[in-house]
Protein backbone atom coordinates (compact mmCIF):
# COMPACT_ATOMS: atom_id res chain seq x y z
CA UNK A 1 0.00 0.00 0.00
CA UNK A 2 1.08 3.25 -1.19
CA UNK A 3 1.82 5.50 2.61
CA UNK A 4 0.97 9.53 2.34
CA UNK A 5 1.47 12.19 4.18
CA UNK A 6 -1.32 14.30 3.78
CA UNK A 7 -3.48 13.38 6.24
CA UNK A 8 -3.53 15.72 8.89
CA UNK A 9 -4.03 15.99 12.93
CA UNK A 10 -8.02 15.23 12.63
CA UNK A 11 -9.52 12.34 10.22
CA UNK A 12 -12.62 13.22 8.69
CA UNK A 13 -15.29 10.39 8.94
CA UNK A 14 -18.72 10.10 7.42
CA UNK A 15 -21.86 8.15 7.30
CA UNK A 16 -24.96 8.34 5.26
CA UNK A 17 -28.37 8.28 7.45
CA UNK A 18 -31.79 8.64 5.24
CA UNK A 19 -35.08 7.27 5.78
CA UNK A 20 -35.88 4.63 8.20
CA UNK A 21 -33.78 1.78 7.57
CA UNK A 22 -30.91 2.46 10.64
CA UNK A 23 -31.94 4.29 14.30
CA UNK A 24 -30.15 7.11 15.10
CA UNK A 25 -27.99 4.77 17.62
CA UNK A 26 -26.30 3.18 14.77
CA UNK A 27 -24.78 6.48 14.15
CA UNK A 28 -23.22 6.89 17.60
CA UNK A 29 -21.68 3.86 17.71
CA UNK A 30 -20.13 3.74 15.06
CA UNK A 31 -18.44 7.04 15.70
CA UNK A 32 -17.63 5.63 18.77
CA UNK A 33 -15.90 2.07 17.06
CA UNK A 34 -14.04 4.90 14.88
CA UNK A 35 -12.76 7.03 17.89
CA UNK A 36 -11.99 3.70 19.60
CA UNK A 37 -9.45 1.87 16.78
CA UNK A 38 -8.41 5.31 15.12
CA UNK A 39 -4.99 6.97 16.16
CA UNK A 40 -6.31 10.57 15.83
CA UNK A 41 -9.05 12.88 16.65
CA UNK A 42 -11.90 12.12 14.26
CA UNK A 43 -14.66 14.62 12.74
CA UNK A 44 -17.75 12.98 12.34
CA UNK A 45 -20.03 14.12 8.77
CA UNK A 46 -23.69 12.92 8.57
CA UNK A 47 -25.12 13.20 4.97
CA UNK A 48 -28.89 13.55 5.88
CA UNK A 49 -32.28 14.43 5.92
CA UNK A 50 -32.56 18.01 6.35
CA UNK A 51 -35.47 17.45 8.54
CA UNK A 52 -33.30 15.15 10.85
CA UNK A 53 -32.08 16.44 14.11
CA UNK A 54 -27.93 16.18 14.46
CA UNK A 55 -26.46 17.09 17.50
CA UNK A 56 -23.97 19.84 17.60
CA UNK A 57 -20.86 17.03 17.68
CA UNK A 58 -21.41 15.89 14.34
CA UNK A 59 -21.35 18.29 11.45
CA UNK A 60 -24.29 17.61 9.47
CA UNK A 61 -24.75 17.80 5.63
CA UNK A 62 -28.17 18.40 4.30
CA UNK A 63 -28.90 15.75 1.48
CA UNK A 64 -30.49 16.39 -2.17
CA UNK A 65 -33.95 14.84 -1.83
CA UNK A 66 -34.82 13.12 -5.23
CA UNK A 67 -38.26 11.79 -6.04
CA UNK A 68 -38.75 7.99 -5.55
CA UNK A 69 -35.48 7.12 -4.17
CA UNK A 70 -36.14 6.22 -0.68
CA UNK A 71 -36.66 3.26 1.36
CA UNK A 72 -33.96 0.14 2.64
CA UNK A 73 -33.64 -0.73 -1.14
CA UNK A 74 -32.82 2.85 -2.48
CA UNK A 75 -31.47 4.73 0.01
CA UNK A 76 -28.06 3.32 -0.77
CA UNK A 77 -28.02 5.72 -3.50
CA UNK A 78 -27.23 8.75 -1.42
CA UNK A 79 -24.32 7.56 -0.77
CA UNK A 80 -23.18 9.36 -4.31
CA UNK A 81 -23.71 12.45 -2.14
CA UNK A 82 -20.61 12.07 -0.57
CA UNK A 83 -18.68 12.40 -3.77
CA UNK A 84 -20.26 16.27 -3.88
CA UNK A 85 -17.23 18.45 -2.98
CA UNK A 86 -19.91 20.99 -1.82
CA UNK A 87 -19.78 19.35 1.30
CA UNK A 88 -16.88 18.40 2.07
CA UNK A 89 -12.97 18.98 0.26
CA UNK A 90 -10.21 16.51 0.97
CA UNK A 91 -9.31 12.96 2.32
CA UNK A 92 -12.93 11.36 3.73
CA UNK A 93 -13.36 8.01 5.41
CA UNK A 94 -16.77 6.41 5.18
CA UNK A 95 -18.40 3.64 6.68
CA UNK A 96 -21.67 2.15 6.37
CA UNK A 97 -24.41 2.06 9.52
CA UNK A 98 -24.34 -1.54 9.64
CA UNK A 99 -20.28 -2.07 9.84
CA UNK A 100 -18.86 -3.31 13.33
CA UNK A 101 -15.42 -2.60 13.78
CA UNK A 102 -13.46 -5.03 15.44
CA UNK A 103 -9.98 -3.66 16.03
CA UNK A 104 -7.50 -0.94 15.08
CA UNK A 105 -8.30 0.34 11.29
CA UNK A 106 -4.84 2.88 11.34
CA UNK A 107 -3.50 0.65 8.72
CA UNK A 108 -6.47 2.51 6.10
CA UNK A 109 -4.01 6.16 6.87
CA UNK A 110 -1.74 3.91 4.65
CA UNK A 111 -3.64 3.90 1.86
CA UNK A 112 -2.91 7.05 -0.32
CA UNK A 113 -6.37 8.68 -0.95
CA UNK A 114 -5.08 10.06 -3.87
CA UNK A 115 -6.61 6.52 -5.13
CA UNK A 116 -10.26 5.47 -4.33
CA UNK A 117 -10.19 2.67 -1.88
CA UNK A 118 -12.92 0.34 -1.34
CA UNK A 119 -13.89 -3.56 -0.37
CA UNK A 120 -13.82 -5.84 -2.86
CA UNK A 121 -17.44 -7.08 -2.62
CA UNK A 122 -17.97 -10.73 -1.12
CA UNK A 123 -19.32 -12.24 -4.06
CA UNK A 124 -15.64 -12.74 -4.22
CA UNK A 125 -16.04 -15.51 -1.62
CA UNK A 126 -17.49 -17.59 -4.24
CA UNK A 127 -15.98 -16.21 -7.60
CA UNK A 128 -12.47 -14.89 -7.07
CA UNK A 129 -12.31 -13.51 -9.94
CA UNK A 130 -14.90 -10.92 -9.07
CA UNK A 131 -13.64 -7.68 -8.97
CA UNK A 132 -16.51 -4.97 -8.40
CA UNK A 133 -16.22 -3.08 -5.36
CA UNK A 134 -18.40 -2.86 -1.86
CA UNK A 135 -19.19 0.38 -1.28
CA UNK A 136 -19.45 -0.28 2.83
CA UNK A 137 -15.98 1.09 3.26
CA UNK A 138 -14.68 3.82 1.07
CA UNK A 139 -11.92 5.98 1.39
CA UNK A 140 -10.75 9.35 -0.87
CA UNK A 141 -10.36 12.44 -1.26
CA UNK A 142 -13.06 14.01 -2.74
CA UNK A 143 -10.86 17.11 -4.77
CA UNK A 144 -9.20 14.19 -7.04
CA UNK A 145 -12.71 12.37 -7.36
CA UNK A 146 -15.72 15.39 -7.49
CA UNK A 147 -15.63 14.15 -11.25
CA UNK A 148 -17.44 11.80 -10.36
CA UNK A 149 -20.24 13.33 -8.67
CA UNK A 150 -19.80 16.10 -11.62
CA UNK A 151 -20.88 13.22 -14.04
CA UNK A 152 -23.64 11.33 -11.68
CA UNK A 153 -25.06 14.99 -11.13
CA UNK A 154 -25.47 15.10 -15.08
CA UNK A 155 -27.78 12.72 -15.44
CA UNK A 156 -31.03 11.50 -14.49
CA UNK A 157 -31.15 10.00 -11.06
CA UNK A 158 -34.32 7.31 -12.15
CA UNK A 159 -32.39 6.13 -15.16
CA UNK A 160 -29.44 5.55 -13.41
CA UNK A 161 -31.61 3.50 -10.76
CA UNK A 162 -33.00 1.35 -13.48
CA UNK A 163 -29.62 0.86 -14.94
CA UNK A 164 -27.27 -0.22 -12.00
CA UNK A 165 -28.07 -2.63 -9.44
CA UNK A 166 -26.64 -0.55 -6.98
CA UNK A 167 -24.20 2.36 -6.12
CA UNK A 168 -21.80 0.46 -6.15
CA UNK A 169 -21.88 -1.23 -9.44
CA UNK A 170 -22.16 2.43 -10.90
CA UNK A 171 -19.29 3.40 -8.91
CA UNK A 172 -17.25 0.52 -10.31
CA UNK A 173 -17.74 1.34 -13.52
CA UNK A 174 -17.18 5.11 -13.89
CA UNK A 175 -14.15 5.09 -12.04
CA UNK A 176 -11.46 3.97 -14.30
CA UNK A 177 -9.60 1.02 -12.93
CA UNK A 178 -6.27 2.65 -12.71
CA UNK A 179 -7.84 5.12 -10.14
CA UNK A 180 -9.44 2.37 -8.00
CA UNK A 181 -7.89 -0.31 -5.37
CA UNK A 182 -9.71 -2.89 -3.22
CA UNK A 183 -8.48 -3.45 0.63
CA UNK A 184 -6.65 -6.00 1.18
CA UNK A 185 -9.63 -9.02 1.74
CA UNK A 186 -7.98 -9.92 4.73
CA UNK A 187 -9.31 -6.94 6.78
CA UNK A 188 -12.79 -7.43 6.12
CA UNK A 189 -15.13 -10.54 6.90
CA UNK A 190 -19.02 -11.09 5.61
CA UNK A 191 -20.61 -11.43 8.90
CA UNK A 192 -23.19 -14.08 7.79
CA UNK A 193 -20.77 -15.60 5.25
CA UNK A 194 -17.51 -15.27 7.18
CA UNK A 195 -18.07 -14.68 10.73
CA UNK A 196 -20.97 -16.81 11.50
CA UNK A 197 -20.68 -19.95 12.64
CA UNK A 198 -17.46 -21.33 11.04
CA UNK A 199 -18.12 -19.37 7.68
CA UNK A 200 -20.91 -20.35 4.97
CA UNK A 201 -20.43 -23.01 2.79
CA UNK A 202 -21.77 -22.28 -0.40
CA UNK A 203 -22.20 -25.55 -2.09
CA UNK A 204 -24.16 -27.20 0.38
CA UNK A 205 -26.19 -23.72 1.48
CA UNK A 206 -25.21 -23.99 5.33
CA UNK A 207 -22.61 -22.89 7.92
CA UNK A 208 -19.31 -24.98 8.28
CA UNK A 209 -20.30 -24.95 12.23
CA UNK A 210 -23.62 -24.33 12.91
CA UNK A 211 -24.48 -22.89 16.60
CA UNK A 212 -21.02 -22.04 17.05
CA UNK A 213 -21.51 -18.33 17.23
CA UNK A 214 -19.62 -15.21 15.54
CA UNK A 215 -15.54 -16.03 15.70
CA UNK A 216 -13.65 -13.08 14.48
CA UNK A 217 -9.94 -13.74 12.19
CA UNK A 218 -6.69 -12.89 13.19
CA UNK A 219 -6.35 -9.68 10.90
CA UNK A 220 -10.28 -9.02 10.20
CA UNK A 221 -10.79 -5.21 11.12
CA UNK A 222 -14.40 -4.58 10.36
CA UNK A 223 -17.34 -6.69 10.23
CA UNK A 224 -19.73 -5.91 7.57
CA UNK A 225 -23.44 -6.86 8.20
CA UNK A 226 -24.75 -6.73 4.62
CA UNK A 227 -28.09 -8.02 3.97
CA UNK A 228 -29.65 -9.93 7.24
CA UNK A 229 -29.33 -9.98 10.16
CA UNK A 230 -28.03 -6.40 11.19
CA UNK A 231 -25.71 -5.88 14.60
CA UNK A 232 -28.88 -4.97 16.86
CA UNK A 233 -30.63 -7.64 15.99
CA UNK A 234 -27.77 -10.01 16.95
CA UNK A 235 -27.44 -11.68 20.60
CA UNK A 236 -23.60 -12.93 19.97
CA UNK A 237 -21.42 -11.66 23.09
CA UNK A 238 -18.55 -10.96 20.94
CA UNK A 239 -20.54 -8.87 18.54
CA UNK A 240 -22.34 -7.08 21.42
CA UNK A 241 -18.91 -6.46 23.41
CA UNK A 242 -17.62 -4.28 19.69
CA UNK A 243 -20.95 -2.57 18.67
CA UNK A 244 -21.05 -0.29 21.37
Amino acid sequence: MAKTNSIGSVIDCACVIHSTAYDWEYVERLHNMLQRNLPKEIRMHVYTESTRHVPAQYIKHALKEWKGISGPKRSWWYKMQLFNPEFHQGPLLYFDLDCVIARDITWILDCSPQQFWAIRDFKHLQNSNVQILNSSVMWWDTREFADVWHKFESQNINDIVRQFPGDQDYITQVIEYNRRRFFPDKYFESYRWQTLDGGYNFSRRMHYKPGTGAAIAGDTSVIVFHGQPKPHQVSDPLIQQLWV
